[in-house]
């Protein structure tokens, strides 16, 4: 075995060009199912682990307003999601654009321009003035990110069918989702944490806009739709509403959907939104320098990447529910520290046990939610990705913008001011709350319905075997069908 060969296998990819034993698809094809997902990941973390701070401290926004913004725009998911998700569903393979890749190069576009316009609004605007602007600039964003990683997710379940593939795709997103999100997140807390120059902040961010783009152009731009990909997912014969509402009520009261929803937003959704809060922990509970949060952010994120690959070998062996049960203790023992500790390194150690724990548990979900879209195949003979993938988005948004809006209600409560270079102790006692109480105790009550989650290994593995199967036409194509080459 070669010297690549056994570095590859560490990490628990096949670094090969031909066909694997393991697999069917070769590290350079699990490597472009993989770049879409990172791709779409800057606008995500600056909209909403950034875009709080900056509107509430350089815009002026009331964070109270700011937190119902969130609960305001889950109505126009509750309109968007679902039925999205159906027509996706039953939109037909073209065979001259394609079908979700041409979907995902539709929606780019306008999300980076709503992205841009987000950083344009004016201090001197009135309250509501802001408010609807950036609620407006929302609805757009978020619909095409919805029809964006509606069909990204389509298209990576038929991609890579087998639940090794996925794992070791979620990797190679992990691995590239955090280059980008640290070159991402360093930029604001750099200008948001401290003395940072924040005039730099709408310069420097109009370029981070020009490089996603970029970013979206090589990730879309070698993939190719093969029709062979489609033969085998046959599309629910949707007439009309009542069809669709038929299905929709079948998978919402699913047991699994349901345990898998619970476990997600409740649980889930409190460890993931940890940045924001992060920023104000580190710049007015801790009161570090711009330059030490981001070491303190950089640290655990280098710790995490070291541990995934062993963590990725782990889910393929035990299965993705009993790693994520496992993960639940340092993601509540990290999140509850932060009541108490009083150093900046302190925080290092907390956010080294939440961002791996959330990042073992994000490897996992991606074996956990494919496998409830194959399980659903396997029962009814059809398959609804993109329902599953609308209802998960509307209902994820719904419930998880509780995390935003309670982070932001409980600081205003507490009466923090984004204005005042000091915040009283009864605003640092708030932000404590917000960023390591209320989400610590939340895991908690997560952790329950993850129990009652009936898809574990054995399942798991049968319904892998069953869905390699079912794509079994898609195997017999090589490499440069599936995807153009890029030498």
């Amino acid at each position: 075995m070669g010297t690549k060969q056994r570095f590859s296998q560490k990490l628990g990819f096949i670094f090969t060009r031909g066909r694997s034993p393991q697999g069917a698809l070769s590290f350079r094809e699990k490597l472009f199912i993989a770049l879409p997902g990172p791709a779409s990941v800057m606008g995500q973390i600056v909209i909403h682990n950034v875009l709080m701070k900056f509107y509430t401290d350089i815009i002026g926004l009331d964070a109270k307003f700011y937190g119902l913004i969130y609960l305001i725009y889950s109505v126009w998911n509750a309109i968007n999601d679902p039925l999205l998700g159906a027509y996706i569903d039953k939109m037909p393979f073209n065979k001259k654009r394609g079908k979700y890749v041409y979907l995902m190069r539709v929606t780019a576009p306008a999300m980076l321009l709503a992205f841009f316009f987000m950083l344009l609004s004016s201090p001197s605007w009135n309250q509501w003035l802001i408010f609807g602007v950036l609620l407006f600039e929302l609805f757009i964003y978020d619909t095409g990110y919805t029809v964006y990683s509606v069909s990204y997710n389509s298209y990576f379940l038929l991609a890579a069918p087998d639940k090794e593939e996925r794992v070791d795709v979620e990797i190679i997103r992990t691995y590239l989702g955090n280059v980008v999100g640290f070159v991402t997140t360093i930029i604001p807390t750099f200008l948001l944490v401290g003395g940072g120059n924040r005039a730099l902040i709408i310069p420097i961010f109009t370029l981070v806009v020009l490089v996603n783009a970029g970013m979206y152009f090589l990730a879309l731009a070698p993939l190719k739709d093969n029709e062979k990909l489609y033969e085998t997912a046959v599309a629910p014969e949707h007439k009309n509403l009542k069809d669709i509402w038929s299905d929709v009520r079948e998978i919402v009261f699913s047991k699994p959907f349901l345990t898998y929803l619970l476990f997600f937003v409740i649980a889930r959704g409190a460890i993931a939104a940890y940045y924001n809060p992060f920023l104000y922990m580190m710049d007015k509970v801790l009161k570090t320098s711009g330059t030490f949060a981001a070491v303190a952010d950089t640290i655990p994120g280098l710790v995490m990447l070291a541990l995934l690959p062993w963590a990725g070998k782990q889910i393929k062996k035990y299965g993705a529910k009993t790693i994520t049960m496992i993960a639940m203790v340092p993601a509540v023992l990290g999140l509850g520290s932060l009541v108490i500790i009083n150093s900046g390194w302190q925080a290092v150690i907390s956010y080294i046990l939440i961002i791996f724990a959330l990042n073992v548990i994000q490897t996992s979900g991606v074996v956990m939610n494919g496998a409830l879209i194959d399980y659903d195949e396997m029962r009814t003979g059809t398959r609804k990705t993109g329902l599953y993938g609308g209802l998960f988005a509307l209902l994820t948004t719904i419930l998880t913008a509780f995390q935003e809006s309670a982070f932001a209600t409980i600081i205003s409560y507490y009466g923090y001011d984004g204005t005042l270079a000091e915040q009283t102790e009864r605003a640092i006692w708030g932000i404590r709350v917000g960023a390591g109480l209320v989400p610590a105790l939340l895991c908690v009550v997560g952790f329950i319905p993850l129990i009652f989650f009936p898809i574990g290994r054995e399942l798991e593995k049968k319904i892998s075997d069953f869905n390699v199967k079912a794509r079994g036409k898609a195997e017999e194509y090589g490499e440069s069908e599936a995807l153009e080459k890029v030498e």
